[in-house]
């Protein structure tokens, strides 16, 4: 699977012969292994549009320490092990009530980056290195990954972020890879900062896989000591078909919300307000008018939800805010 020739590099191959395959190679001194299993998971869509599951990282679940829920860690498989966590939960957050910290840890055999992933983690013991692939299902072509970092790597390393596309291509009975964009984080940076990273597909097709990967040290090379805080990961769209440009600016308070959430706008509208769940659902739809208006969440369980404004059927604006009990 991984060949037989030397890595020396992060490696993301083959533009249109094969998987994005991100490969970790061995350190002299010490031994590089991410640990994981393949989980699969359900894309959704919002007003037209797909975006990721807790892409703000404000779901987390307890499976006897906070994980965070849609993402694959290191955790399970070095927690018990070795009794640490490369990713936890954070309170330091830049939006929201939580982040994830990563952290690179150094133990008596391996460095383990801390790293967070849709895909799964795919470990060659023969050859001792580890990749990850694979993803969730997704089909939009978005412009560019945003989100807001703070960075601490160690001396002579980086942070990385990594966006990943692909689509079966069944005459070669395999992957091809049509889009993948990545930045480094190689400075300190202690105040969360936000990110753009733009992505180019390379043919008109649509993808049926998406990944993303975030870690806090180069896979490549990691070095013990350096940690990163990622939130607010979300894709930005171009205007097209079915989605024009927004018109009407709206602020919606409080957020994170409890019992009932209130929308401010700029201007007196009068459309219809529809909320969808984080798998896509409708689950409320109602006529507003006004410059302000307000709904209650009380029956809304806990989790990330998105909502659009509606005139004559032309999107208007459009966003996301969390409940929290």
């Amino acid at each position: 699977m991984l060949g037989k020739e030397k890595i020396t590099t992060v490696q993301i191959i083959f533009f249109n012969l094969a998987p994005i395959i991100i490969l970790i190679k061995l350190s002299k001194m010490k031994k590089s292994l991410l640990f994981g299993t393949l989980l699969l998971f359900v894309s959704f869509f919002v007003v037209g549009q797909e975006q990721m599951p807790n892409g703000n990282f404000e779901q987390w679940e307890d499976v006897g320490y906070q994980s965070p829920v849609n993402w694959v860690t290191p955790n399970p498989y070095i927690s018990g092990t070795l009794g640490m966590l490369t990713v936890l939960q954070s309170a330091d957050a830049a939006e929201g009530n939580y982040s994830a910290y990563l952290d690179t840890r150094d133990t008596l055999a391996y460095v383990i980056p801390g790293l967070v992933t849709f895909g799964a983690f795919i470990i060659d013991f023969i050859n001792a290195t580890a990749h990850v692939e694979g993803g969730i299902p997704f089909t939009s072509r978005p412009k560019a990954l945003t989100g807001s970092y703070k960075s601490y790597p160690a001396t002579g390393d980086f942070c990385m972020v990594i966006a990943l596309f692909t689509k079966y291509n069944p005459s070669k009975g395999m992957r091809d890879t049509i889009a993948a964009a990545t930045m480094t984080f190689p400075n300190t940076v202690s105040a969360w900062t936000n990110f753009n990273l733009p992505i180019t597909f390379n043919t008109t097709d649509d993808p049926d896989t998406m990944n993303i990967i975030a870690v806090s040290s180069n896979m490549a090379f990691p070095k013990a000591g350096g940690s990163m805080y990622i939130d607010k990961l979300a894709f930005e769209y171009e205007a097209g078909i079915g989605d024009v440009e927004e018109t009407v600016k709206t602020s919606i308070f409080p957020n994170p919300a409890h019992d009932q959430l209130s929308f401010s706008f700029e201007k007196e509208i009068n459309a219809d307000l529809k909320v969808f769940s984080n798998d896509g659902q409708l689950i409320q739809s109602e006529r507003i008018s006004g410059e302000n208006h307000q709904i209650d969440v009380s029956g809304m369980a806990s989790g990330t939800y998105y909502y659009g404004l509606f005139e004559n059927n032309r999107k208007i604006s459009s966003g996301q805010f969390v409940i929290s009990r």
